[in-house]
């Protein structure tokens, strides 16, 4: 009986050290998972914050280039009208003026055009394609017998 006692303690013994072993696998477990966890959440916020700061940059960049521009913008018209005053008063005379005149609003509408064109594309002048060969007045339509022939005289 003694033997058969002693088995059982040592089973109630195994027992107990498993559960105790069990538990503390459990707790290791789970602080491991948690701080990985919780690593993951830090670098969760730090890329979110991260990114909050480069939108940040990119709107601070473009209201300053914006600025610059309108600077840029206001800088090319007093020198315009500098030179327009300058062809007004120091040109010999009328004829002169009218030229320089004219040659200045010609630039100056070549290069707000060209600068228009760069900030915004002029919509307005812009076709859609075509599925047709446009028609020249004075020759035939393109489902005309004749359209693409050439006649022998």
């Amino acid at each position: 009986m003694e033997a058969s006692e002693n088995l059982w303690i040592a089973a109630a013994i195994a027992l107990a050290v498993g559960v105790v072993v069990g538990i503390v696998l459990a707790q290791v477990s789970r602080r491991v998972s948690g701080g990985s966890n919780a690593s993951a959440q830090a670098q969760l916020e730090s890329l979110q914050l991260r990114f909050e700061e480069y939108q940040q940059e990119v709107a601070a960049h473009f209201k300053t280039t914006a600025t610059l521009a309108s600077r840029l913008n206001r800088s090319y018209q007093d020198i315009q009208e500098h030179l327009t005053h300058g062809a007004v008063e120091l040109a010999p005379d009328d004829m002169t003026r009218q030229r320089l005149l004219a040659a200045l609003d010609q630039d100056a509408g070549i290069v707000h055009s060209s600068s228009r064109q760069q900030a915004e594309p002029a919509f307005d002048s812009l076709e859609p394609p075509r599925d047709y060969a446009p028609k020249d007045a004075a020759g035939p339509g393109t489902l005309s017998e004749d359209f693409g022939l050439k006649r022998k005289s």
